[in-house]
């Protein structure tokens, strides 16, 4: 692959990543109000759960692809 294609690939995947994230929080405040009925202990997991994949994940990987053979 291209360094140009590469650089594509992973703004995609970062992007996807973001979107997920930012989904998942939603789908729990959803749940937590009350719009979805799905016990509220789950809808706090959900939001725990996409803030840390908001906050970890796209610095994880931007760490990893800068490292030589990533």
């Amino acid at each position: 692959m291209t360094d140009e294609a590469d650089a594509k690939t992973r703004l995609f995947i970062l992007t996807a990543v973001r979107l997920a994230s930012a989904a998942l929080i939603g789908v729990g405040m959803a749940i937590i109000v009350g719009k979805i009925d799905v016990p509220r202990p789950a809808g706090i997991a959900f939001v725990i759960f996409g803030l840390l994949e908001l906050l970890l994940l796209p610095p994880f990987l931007i760490r990893k692809w800068k490292t030589p053979g990533g």
